[in-house]
């Protein structure tokens, strides 16, 4: 099998991307992949704190770069605009970088980490655009890496729907394959519960959507909730010197990981989004969609 990579994006920050990266890798570790057929990398974030997935992965053997080479700290792309818009002060001094350089480092990172790997996931930052300024959105990142989109949806019929669209569209202009997706955060009952939400949002992506497809829908829980409010983003006013250590596992994180191993045996087709990012990544075009257009 060649070696794969999966960009897992959404449509805000705590969309749940990290989580879902989280329970990607517990799922592969379960259907038989080794600690050491696996990668996990963040190559492009707003935020230096620990997080559970970059403890969980020091944990089990799973190589892991929290961290990586792009940190949007508070001030970072003024002085970016400001670097690449300043004359050069000698005809000796070297020019500003060029907009790609910095989805060069994201994309080295992924390279160098995915070294003998067969599956890295590939966390997200923000919302798909979120970098564009500096020319560093996760599609600039899921180009370069050569990396298919697993987004990561929200609750609803809809919203959920509009919503993806909108992300998924923004990939798509740059021909990256969108697999599908995971919704996340949906009410056990009710009106827009979950068995509700599956069956409309199914009965969308059979018509309208067919090549995308529906991985799973994650119902809310309140240990998955009670770890969000725990693990608020540490903004960093500068990039840390040297990347550090994310911890050792609590037994929270413990309950967790173990939660979420359940929820996603339950509720995600883990083996079909790996059958289908192998088949992305040797036909891309067949993920690329038909559209009616201005001129």
């Amino acid at each position: 099998m060649r070696s794969m990579r999966l960009l897992v994006a959404g449509d805000k920050s705590h969309a749940g991307k990290s989580t879902v990266s989280l329970g990607l890798l517990i799922a592969l570790l379960e259907a038989g992949f080794l600690p050491s057929e696996l990668a996990y990398i963040k190559p492009a974030t707003q935020c230096v704190s620990s997080t559970l997935a970059a403890r969980f992965c020091e944990d089990v053997g799973i190589a892991c770069e929290h961290i990586g080479p792009v940190v949007f700290h508070k001030g970072y792309t003024r002085r970016v605009l400001d670097e690449r818009a300043a004359p050069p002060r000698a005809e000796s001094d070297a020019s500003p970088p060029p907009r790609d350089d910095l989805t060069s480092r994201c994309a080295e990172a992924v390279d160098r980490i995915s070294r003998g790997k067969r599956l890295t996931v590939i966390d997200g930052v923000g919302y798909p655009s979120v970098g564009s300024i500096v020319g560093c959105s996760s599609a600039d990142i899921a180009v370069a890496c050569r990396a298919p989109v697993l987004l990561v949806g929200k609750p609803g019929v809809g919203d959920a729907v509009d919503s993806f669209n909108l992300c998924a569209s923004y990939f798509e202009a740059r021909r990256v394959p969108v697999l599908g997706a995971i919704f996340n955060k949906l009410p056990v009952a009710g009106y827009y519960g979950l068995e509700q939400c599956d069956e409309y949002i199914r009965k969308y992506m059979r018509t309208a959507r067919p090549r995308q497809r529906v991985y799973g829908l994650l119902p809310s829980s309140e240990e998955l909730a009670g770890l969000a409010g725990e693990e608020a983003c540490g903004f960093a006013y500068q990039p840390p010197e040297a990347r550090p250590s994310a911890g050792p596992l609590s037994e929270a994180d413990r309950a967790f990981i173990a939660h979420l191993s359940k929820l996603f045996r339950d509720h995600v087709d883990t083996a079909s989004l790996t059958s289908d990012l192998e088949r992305a990544l040797e036909h891309p075009e067949q993920w690329s969609r038909e559209e009616t257009l201005y001129a």
